[in-house]
């Protein structure tokens, strides 16, 4: 199944013999399981924190060392260098870690702002169609599942700005390469969804993995092993362009046992 199948000319999907578009009644919008973000920013938070602990225990141990510094002075000179430089790199060695964590913190800030993003925009999506939000499974986080009668997709969004670009079988970010292999990190979710259906007795339509940018230039107008590589822009354009490959009652069915295998998030 590849998105860039069909041609970029609209982005709702028409129901009439003659090309107008049908009033619906019932649900106009997708059906959504789980808010959008909600592991990353519970990440986000659970750094924000660890790099408090350290600022603590530095600035802890700033104040027992000055407390206790004319005791130390007493030990002589030589032991007093050499506690003194023992605190000196025990206080960086503490910053360290604490603006390690932030860097961290900020980084799962922008990856939830994405996927928050992204979870609208799914959202918008029309009715027949249902997503789930981070999906938990046995191979990681899923950002996003998406199951309509057009298929399953396992999406994986990336906050990452730039121009994503491929050469070869190797995707890029302003021509240098990912610091990990998220194609491979795609795969794993889409086999872990396959893996999950199987075992109720769905081995059709396997799940596409897709690589969504939510911020970048998304250049790439191909699969790259077998990955969907697409911006947010034109996502929805593309997937609503996609013929069908099941039905709607397979389609729910699907978004059920998805549904169940894993408790309700925050909403």
């Amino acid at each position: 199944m590849c998105l860039r199948c069909f041609p970029l000319d609209g982005g709702e999907l028409q129901s009439s013999s003659k090309g107008k578009r049908m009033t619906i009644s019932g649900p106009t919008r997708a059906t959504v399981y789980n808010k959008a973000g909600v592991g990353v920013r519970w990440m986000e938070a659970t750094r924000w924190l660890a790099a408090l602990f350290f600022l603590i225990i530095m600035f802890a141990g700033i104040y027992v060392y000055s407390k206790n510094s004319k005791s130390i002075v007493t030990l002589g000179i030589p032991l007093s260098l050499v506690v003194f430089v023992g605190i000196i790199y025990w206080v960086k060695a503490m910053g360290d870690k604490a603006e390690a964590y932030a860097d961290r913190a900020l980084n799962a800030r922008r990856g939830a702002v994405a996927e928050e993003a992204v979870g609208n925009l799914l959202g918008e999506l029309p009715a027949g169609f249902y997503v789930v939000n981070d999906f938990v499974s046995k191979r990681g986080n899923i950002d996003h599942i998406v199951i309509s009668m057009k298929g399953i997709l396992t999406v994986e969004t990336k906050s990452h700005r730039g121009v994503v670009s491929c050469e070869g079988e190797m995707l890029k970010r302003d021509g240098q390469p990912f610091e990990k292999d998220f194609i491979k990190q795609a795969w794993a979710e889409a086999y872990s969804i396959r893996d999950l259906l199987t075992s109720h007795g769905i081995s059709a339509p396997k799940p596409q993995p897709v690589l969504l940018f939510a911020n970048a230039d998304v250049q790439v107008r191909k699969q790259v092993r077998g990955v969907e590589i697409i911006s947010r822009r034109y996502f929805p354009v593309n997937l609503n362009r996609l013929p069908n490959r099941m039905g709607a009652a397979e389609a729910e069915k699907i978004f059920k046992i998805l549904k169940t295998s894993q408790p309700q998030m925050f909403v």
